[in-house]
C-alpha cells in the first residue's frame, strides 16, 4: 500500500471513529445534565481527568511501537468499555463513570499514535497541514455526530447512541487491520533520533502553561450550551441542537483558518492573538443577552480556540524529532485536558454557589492570563517563528 493511500485511510478511520465519539459525548452529556448540575460537573471531570494520566504516562509508549498497532489495541479497549455501559441503570451510574474514565484514559494514546504516525512520514514544516486536516475532520464529525447523537438520544435514548459508537469503532478497527495487513514498509523522516528528556523542553514551558490556562477557561463550553438551553429546569433539545450545530460550523471555519493565520503570523503570535480574542468571547458569553448572542459568542470562542490549538500543537510537536512526537502530543493533550478537567471541578464546586455568568467571567480571566503568558513567550523569543513553507 502506498504512503498516500495509507495516509488517506488513516484520515478516513479518524473521521468514522469521531462521528461515533461525538454522538456518544452529547448523548452522555444530556443524560448527566438531566441528572443534575453536580452530575454534569462530575461527568466533565471524569471525561477529562483520566486523559491527564494517559497523556503523561501512556502516550510516550507509542514512540517505541508501531502506531497502527497501538490504534487497533485502543479501539478494542473502547469496544469493551462501551459494551459495559449497556449494563448500567443510567448515565450517572458508577459503572458508567468507570467506563467513561477508561475511554478517556485511552483517548490521548490514540491521538498520540495518529500524530506519531503522521510525524514519521511528514516533515516538521508540514505538520501544520496535518493538524489542520485532523481539526477539520474533528469539526465536520462534530456536526454529524452531535446531530446523530441528539436525534438518537431523543428517539432511542442512550442505548441507540452506544450502538452507533460501537459500530463506528468496530469499522475503524477493521480499516486499521486492513492497513496493517497491506503495509509492508515503515515510513520515517530522515531526521536523526533523539534521546532528550523533559528538561530539554524549557523553551516550551510558557506554551504548556498558556495551553493549560486557556483550557481552564474555555472548558466551560462543555456545559455552556446545555445550561443556556435549559429554562426553568427543562432542557430544550431544539435550542441545544441549534447552539451546538452553529458552534461546530464556526469551529470548522476556525480550523480552516488556522493554517493561513499560522503561516502569516508564526506560532507564538498566533497563540497570543487567539488567546486574547477567545478571552473577549468568554466575557461576552458571561452575559445572558439572549440566544443570538449566546450562539455568536460561543461559536466565535470555539473558532479562535481551533486556531490557538493548531498553532500550539504544531509549535510543540515540530520542536522535537519524530521519535518524540507521541510524547509531545501527549504533553499537549495533558495541558489541554488538565485545564478542562480543572474547569469541570471548579464548576462542580461553584455551580450551586455563584451565578453562572460570574463563573463564565472567571473563565474569561483565566483565558486572559493565557494571553499574558503567550505574550511573554513572544517577547522572550524576539518574535521567532516556526512557520515556513508547508506541505499540502
Amino acid at each position: 500500500m502506498s504512503e498516500t493511500s495509507t495516509r488517506q485511510l488513516v484520515y478516513l478511520s479518524h473521521l468514522i471513529i469521531q462521528i461515533g465519539s461525538w454522538a456518544f459525548r452529547i448523548g452522555i452529556l444530556i443524560g448527566l445534565v438531566q441528572s443534575g448540575m453536580s452530575a454534569a460537573g462530575l461527568g466533565v471531570a471524569v471525561i477529562f481527568a483520566p486523559i491527564i494520566f494517559g497523556s503523561l504516562f501512556l502516550s510516550p509508549l507509542v514512540d517505541r511501537s508501531d502506531p497502527i498497532t497501538a490504534m487497533m489495541i485502543i479501539n478494542a479497549i473502547r469496544i469493551c468499555a462501551l459494551l459495559a455501559i449497556f449494563y448500567t441503570d443510567g448515565a450517572d451510574a458508577v459503572l458508567s463513570y468507570t467506563a467513561i474514565a477508561v475511554l478517556s484514559l485511552v483517548q490521548p494514546v490514540y491521538v498520540s499514535a495518529e500524530v506519531a504516525f503522521f510525524r514519521r512520514i511528514t516533515s516538521k514544516d508540514g505538520m501544520i497541514s496535518v493538524l489542520r486536516n485532523i481539526a477539520n475532520i474533528d469539526w465536520v464529525t462534530y456536526l454529524l455526530g452531535m446531530f446523530a447523537g441528539a436525534v438518537l438520544s431523543d428517539r432511542l435514548h442512550l442505548p441507540g447512541v452506544l450502538a452507533l459508537n460501537i459500530s463506528a469503532v468496530w469499522l475503524s478497527l477493521m480499516m486499521l487491520f486492513g492497513i496493517k495487513q497491506r503495509s509492508k514498509t515503515v515510513w520515517s523522516t530522515p531526521e536523526p533520533p533523539s534521546s532528550g528528556t523533559i528538561l530539554d523542553l524549557t523553551p516550551l514551558y510558557p506554551t504548556f502553561f498558556a495551553v493549560f490556562l486557556l483550557n481552564l477557561g474555555a472548558g466551560i463550553i462543555n456545559v455552556y450550551p446545555a445550561i443556556r438551553a435549559t429554562a426553568r429546569g427543562v432542557l430544550d433539545k431544539d435550542v441545544l441542537l441549534t447552539i451546538v450545530m452553529i458552534n461546530g460550523l464556526l469551529a470548522l471555519l476556525g480550523a480552516l483558518a488556522a493554517k493561513p493565520v499560522f503561516n502569516w503570523l508564526g506560532a507564538l503570535v498566533t497563540i497570543a492573538g487567539a488567546a486574547v480574542l477567545l478571552a473577549a468571547c468568554l466575557g461576552v458569553m458571561s452575559l445572558d443577552a439572549g440566544l443570538p448572542m449566546v450562539i455568536a459568542s460561543s461559536s466565535a470562542m470555539l473558532g479562535f480556540g481551533q486556531i490557538f490549538s493548531a498553532a500550539a500543537q504544531t509549535h510543540m510537536v515540530s520542536s522535537v524529532a519524530p521519535d518524540r512526537a507521541a510524547r509531545l502530543s501527549g504533553l499537549f493533550q495533558c495541558c489541554t485536558c488538565s485545564g478542562v478537567a480543572g474547569n469541570g471541578i471548579a464548576f462542580l464546586l461553584l455551580g450551586d454557589r455563584l451565578p453562572f455568568g460570574m463563573i463564565v467571567l472567571i473563565c474569561a480571566a483565566s483565558a486572559f492570563l493565557a494571553f499574558a503568558v503567550a505574550t511573554f513567550a513572544v517577547v522572550r523569543s524576539g518574535h521567532s517563528q516556526v512557520s515556513g513553507p508547508v506541505d499540502h
